[in-house]
């Protein structure tokens, strides 16, 4: 080959390498979120494209709810969350971000509601490993650790490389706060040779807790259940309800149990969980008056000690009245999509799902 013909080939190597490089770059700077959970799952991005394909900007989406939601970064969540795609882990991510901050019933009917599936994503023989990783997030917030557990367990089996600092983590955590140091320095023990995660195991080692690990330990336990019952992984009402039975301040496992029966369209349910003192919210107006109407109880009486407020009252009624004037056409009640009472005239089931 002359020298000419060398130079051309050069040239060609060169813009191939230099066209792979920006390539790179261009997909670390689009998708950072799909690089980090790869990291969260101990892959490397090749690895990463042979288990979940070529990332998009849904899955870029739903990753970044993902591993925001693993660092605790609320707002964060609730950021990536604000535009509704309609997708059930979005739904479930924006309403765990709104538990986290006190305000899940308020913003419950804002956002794309899939049922009970918006609040607890399901895990079985369907399920796809990305959701049953994300799954175990709700449980460890509401205190139930062996939920928990379960789930990140299930989560590093069906990872790429049965392992990953994600699932080791939520493992080591959900072992401390049980009180079982043995099984949770095992994890600690591997994550101390991961530079990314090295501190944070060595803040957890029994022994060497701060203040600020100390206090968060000891407030997961606080709402531990306190009393073992058999029941069934898919009894989410049960295990609620075991949880608020050990520790009735657990605000947050209320208002998922009542938006779990709200979102059911389980009013019996929700009238025996609702308790007027400890929670309230313009969401549960309406439905108690949902209820109330349809047992005949529509009195004063009522309205005072289930805390209906005259405006929401007054809203009812001018509900009801355009719903009977229009014979219950959909289009006659454009006012109140946000509402309770649209969602449980309207909201049906996909049979396709």
């Amino acid at each position: 080959m002359n020298r000419k013909g060398r130079r051309i080939l050069w040239i060609c190597l060169a813009v191939v390498v230099l066209a792979a490089a920006v390539s790179q770059f261009l997909f670390f700077f689009r998708y950072p979120y799909f690089r980090r959970y790869a990291a969260e799952n101990g892959v490397t991005l090749l690895e990463a494209r042979r288990a979940w394909g070529h990332p998009s900007e849904i899955s870029e989406v739903a990753m970044g709810l993902a591993v925001e939601a693993a660092r605790e970064n609320w707002d964060r969540v609730a950021q990536i969350a604000s535009v509704d795609r309609k997708s059930e882990v979005g739904t479930y991510y924006y309403n765990l971000s709104n538990a986290m901050r006190g305000t899940l019933p308020d913003r419950l009917m804002d956002y794309y509601q899939p049922f009970e599936r918006g609040l607890f994503l399901p895990v079985g023989e369907k399920s796809t490993p990305f959701i049953i990783a994300c799954a175990s997030d709700v449980w460890f917030a509401l205190g139930d650790m062996s939920m928990a557990e379960r789930d990140a367990m299930l989560g590093m089996l069906f990872s790429p490389s049965h392992t990953g600092p994600r699932y080791l983590r939520r493992l080591a955590e959900t072992n401390l706060v049980k009180g079982d140091t043995q099984a949770a320095s095992k994890y600690l023990r591997i994550l101390l040779n991961v530079p990314s995660h090295r501190r944070w195991a060595h803040s957890r080692i029994p022994g060497s807790w701060s203040p600020a690990v100390q206090s968060r330990i000891e407030a997961k336990r606080a709402l531990l259940p306190r009393t073992d019952v058999v029941h069934g992984m898919d009894q989410t009402q049960i295990i609620l309800r075991v949880l608020l039975n050990s520790n009735p301040s657990n605000k947050m496992a209320l208002d998922y149990l009542l938006c779990y029966d709200l979102l059911t369209k389980d009013l019996d349910a929700f009238v025996a969980d609702f308790a007027p003192n400890l929670t309230s919210s313009v969401l549960y107006e309406e439905a108690i008056l949902i209820f109330l109407a349809s047992k005949g109880g529509m009195s004063e009486d009522n309205w005072d000690h289930y805390h209906v407020s005259p405006s929401t009252l007054e809203r009812f009624n001018r509900f009801v009245t355009l719903y009977k004037q229009n014979d219950g056409a959909m289009s006659s009640l454009e006012e109140f999509r946000k509402t309770y009472w649209f969602y449980f005239y309207f909201a049906s089931h996909n049979e396709k799902k």
